[in-house]
């Protein structure tokens, strides 16, 4: 299968997400400038979920990059991929809602979590259909990616697993910490050739 068009579909579905995700944001009936207070909260939510798409974009791209052939099991990964990532608008618009919420909080974890292995089982597929390919250089690229390193490593999957339930616990809010520690950490620490794609 041609990269081409995959990579086209994902980037119409992101754009997609990110255009739902400011349309929640309500616009206030007050012309009074301290009537967007009671937004801050969805603006917080809103800024992590489109850091967060905009990181696992810049490393979607880096491994198609990489890739020069799709398999059918690529293309069901990534599908896979874009539907967890399409209930990103809905637990960013419910946290936006309540913060420091339990209920919100869990379900915004449930669809990182949810994320997270739907990714990882991407980069793995990408990572097979490379070595099927014969681009060892390729499939070695991706698994050095600092955010393949760490969801691959179990021990740290169950520990940040195990630090955001005590804070869903007992400071809910503490989960969109975590999650943006992630992303600007793990996620947003890209290989150093990534500046350097020609596709």
């Amino acid at each position: 299968m041609k990269k081409g068009r995959l990579e086209a579909f994902t980037d119409a579905i992101l754009a997609i997400i990110l255009t739902i995700m400011i349309l929640e944001f309500k616009t206030p009936e007050s012309f009074q400038f301290s009537a967007i207070y009671s937004q801050i909260p969805y603006l917080i939510s809103y800024a992590i979920g489109y850091l967060f798409i905009g990181v696992a974009w810049y490393n979607h791209h880096y491994m198609f990059a990489k890739t020069r052939w799709i398999s059918r099991r690529v293309y069901w990964a990534n599908n896979m991929w874009l539907f967890t990532t399409s209930f990103v608008p809905v637990a960013t618009a419910w946290v936006g809602r309540g913060l420091n919420e339990q209920g919100p909080e869990i379900f915004y974890f449930i669809v990182f979590a949810s994320w997270t292995a739907a990714y990882f089982f991407l980069s793995y597929q990408l990572v097979k259909a490379n070595e099927k390919d014969h681009q060892p250089k390729a499939a070695a690229a991706i698994r050095s990616m600092v955010i393949y390193r760490y969801i691959a490593n179990w021990k740290l999957d169950l520990l940040q697993g195990i630090v955001t339930v005590v804070a869903l616990v007992y400071v809910p809010a503490l989960q969109m910490v975590i999650v943006v520690l992630m992303i600007v950490f793990i996620g947003a620490r890209f290989n150093k050739d990534s500046d350097h794609l020609i596709d």
